[in-house]
Order: structure tokens, then sequence, then C-alpha cells
């Protein structure tokens, strides 16, 4: 079992404590589907203008480069409702409501508008404590995450973690989803890492890397757009088995990948569909080894059962190819593959998971007006989950026999902190029960 106090719990509960005055503007804030049948007359009418109010820390051009709806196109309810689930998904937003308006007979006028987040919830600096019963290891460090930075709803992040261990890791990172007008992504990544304990097998002791990315887009739509994603990477790295005891290696890490996002939403989709397929070389610069590559693939459905319930489907793929090292292994277990074990319980060099969920949204989003902080939101949801999946290092490894299943239920808190904090209980065949707190969304 691991407990963890960040952002996630500790600002959690200074919140809700601090909530003395109720809620405010339910009816507003439980509003997160466009009234398609309320605009009925303005289906097919050409888009005049489309306006933004109520932001003041986004820039207004972030918001409407992010809508499928422009000006000079016919309107598509559809469009409009996807355009309002998206734009209430992203992290600044406590609510977004988008109205039509006719202008003469053939044309409209759309209002988006927003509510924005307390900006200290946004930008907060806030520690990071994480304990591990089973190892008794003691995580602990700060970390920065700024969601909206330079006020294009870009991503900027800082972390410094160190543990009772005496391992130690950093890293900065920035990303951004547009340049300009232009669907042209973006993104560059610093790290490092230091091992202090002693290891028992091989693995990496200190690690120095740096990574860069390019997304160029394949189509000009929103609603469902495609991307070629390139990428590379320069790590130096000291492998082995203690900080006296290593050998030196360089790598160099050119990749490849393809990615389609249908989804309405990135944080609570209620249809659509993710792709996501990625190639990448490793090409020793300095050191003993040849060149190996890993193939990453990525795939998510999303269907809506009706207002409060949608159906999550996931298949991830981890394969490596070729003369890999064998200090390269994946991990099954815990919240991020298969619920109801210990993280990593199963090791392996090529990896594959499915989960299924159903996600249950049976209370609205609530505005409560905090002392200080000023008006946020917050949203309960439920799910019920299967997960299963295998790990194998040889061939013959791959049959039903080593397949692990986990399943279980959990609640999910929705909220300016981390998006969505999660709480799962995992149950496995042979009668195991873990619990997990985690924070972000995991599909």
């Amino acid at each position: 079992m691991r407990c963890s106090f960040a952002r996630g719990t500790v600002a959690c509960l200074a919140l809700w404590a601090a909530v003395g005055s109720g809620p405010v503007e339910p009816r507003a804030a439980a509003q997160a589907r466009f009234d398609v049948d309320a605009y009925r007359w303005a289906q097919g009418r050409i888009i005049d203008t489309v306006y933004v109010h109520g932001n003041t820390r986004v820039k207004t051009f972030a918001v409407l480069r992010e809508m499928e709806s422009q000006p000079g196109h016919p309107l598509d309810a559809v469009a409009v409702d996807r355009d309002q689930r998206y734009l209430g998904d992203l992290s600044p937003f406590a609510t977004v409501a988008i109205h039509v308006e006719p202008v003469g007979e053939d044309r409209c006028v759309l209002s988006v508008v927003v509510k924005e987040r307390p900006t200290l919830l946004l930008k907060f600096i806030y520690p990071v404590l994480d304990y591990d019963i089973n190892t008794e290891r003691i995580l602990y460090g700060l970390k920065w995450f700024d969601r909206n930075f330079r006020r294009r709803l870009e991503n900027f992040s800082l972390e410094f973690l160190r543990d009772n261990r005496e391992n130690d890791s950093a890293s900065a990172q920035w990303s951004t989803a547009w340049i300009g007008w232009r669907h042209v992504g973006a993104g560059a990544r610093l790290s490092y890492f230091n091992r202090g304990e002693p290891a028992s097998e091989t693995t990496i002791i200190k690690q120095t890397r740096a990574a860069a990315n390019v997304s160029i887009p394949l189509t000009e739509r929103r609603i469902a757009f495609s991307q070629i994603i390139s990428g590379v990477a320069i790590a130096d790295n000291h492998v082995g088995l203690s900080d006296a005891d290593f050998e030196r290696e360089e790598l160099l890490s050119p990749s490849l990948g393809f990615r389609y996002d249908g989804r309405d939403g990135t944080v609570k989709p209620r249809r659509g569909g993710y792709f996501y397929v990625n190639v990448a070389g490793n090409r020793v610069l300095n050191g003993e080894g040849s060149t190996y590559y890993r193939v990453d693939n990525d795939i998510r459905y999303f269907r809506a059962l009706d207002a409060t319930t949608v159906l999550g489907v996931r298949s991830q793929a981890a394969i490596q190819i070729g003369e890999f090292p064998d200090y390269i292994r994946f991990g099954i277990g815990g919240p991020g593959t298969i619920r109801g074990y210990e993280r990593s319980d199963f090791r392996s060099t090529q990896r594959w998971v499915q989960s299924l969920e159903l996600r249950m949204m049976p209370w609205p989003k609530r505005l409560y007006k905090l002392p200080i902080l000023g008006t946020t939101d917050f949203q309960f949801g439920v799910v019920a989950f299967i997960d299963t999946g295998i790990g194998w290092t040889h061939e013959a490894e791959f049959n039903l026999d080593n397949f692990h299943s986990g399943f279980g239920f959990g609640l999910r808190l929705f909220s300016p902190i981390q998006d969505v904090i999660r709480v799962d209980v995992g149950f496995t065949p042979q009668g195991d029960i873990r619990p997990y707190f985690t924070t972000g969304s995991n599909f």
C-alpha cells in the first residue's frame, strides 16, 4: 500500500475545510452539454463572429484556436457541443458555456462564456510526500506545474524529489500544442536522476537526459485531428550496481510516431477515440551494446451510455526489438497498469495491458466560493474497472497462463487540484486487496 500527500491531499483537505458559504450557481455549473434542441434553428447558419467573455488570465486567441467552430463556417451543433466540452476540460476553466445569437436570416454569432479557476491553485508550488508501507520508502520534494504558462494554455513544470535512501531526481519540462494559429506542437524536457542506494542487479545508477519533440498536423480540424510526431533525445547513463561500480553509456534516441485524437475532451471524454504509435531508435554512441528499438502503442475508445455514464476502453503496449540491454524492464502492477497488485509486481522486457472502465458522474459540477482563493469548482465521479495484461521476455512466455487480471472500483474528484484526484481499490483473483491514491488522468 502506498500513501501519498501532495497537491491532491493537503490542498484538497484545506479547501474542503474552507468551504463555508455553500455552493453558488449550481445550475450554471452543471451545464456541461450544448443544448442542441434549443439552438436547432441555428444549424447550418454561417458563423459571423466568435466572442470570448470572462477570460482575464487566458489570452482570447488561445481559446479560439482550440475550437472547431470558426467564423465563416456553417454552425454544426455536434461541433459546438464538442467545443464546449473540450474547453471545459482545460485546466484554467471552472465552467464554459456557449450561446448562439442570430444575425440576419442566415448568420449567427457565438458567445463563449468562461469562468476561470483561481490562479493560486493552478500555479501553486506544492510539497510531494509519498510513503510506501511495503518498502518503507519515503519520497519527498517540491513540484510546480503551470498549466497556463505565458497565458497561452502551455504547460511548464519543475520537479525536485528525494527519498530516504538517497535517490535524487529533478526535471524541467515545457510543451505547447500550438505555434500561433498552427496546430504544430513542440516540447522540451531536461531530467536528472542519481541512485544513492546499491542495486542488487544491473541498473541505471545515474542519468542526465535532454529531449525535444515536434508534432506536425496532417489535418486542420480540431474535432478529429492527426499528427506526425518526431523527437530526439540524448542521455548520459551510468550503468552498474553502485556509484563506485558502473560503466558509462551515451545514447542517441531519435523517434517518429503518429497520433490521432477524436475525443471530445481530455479529462472527462464522453465519446471518440485516440490512437498513438511511436517508434524510437536507441543508438549507443559510447559504451557497450548496439542499436535497439522500442515501439509504443496506445489505443483508447469512449462511448456515452447515457447522460451520466461513459464506457472507456484502453489497450497499451510497449515492445522492444533488437539487442536491448538487460537493465531495461517494464513493470506491471499498480494504478497505471493492473490495479490489485503492487507497483511493478511483474517485470519483463515486453508489455501489453488492457483496461475497461465504467465511469459514472451522478452528481453535477458545483461551484464554491472559497475564502481568499475565490470561486472554484468540484465534481465527484465513481468508476468500476477491470484490468488485464501480460509481460514477457521470451516468446514462449506469451501465453494465457501468464496474463494477470485485477478489478475494483474507485472515486474521482475533478477540481483545479491536478485536474483529477483518483482513489481506487483493486482486487486480484487470489483475494489480494490494494488501495491506490494518485493524481492526474490515467486515460
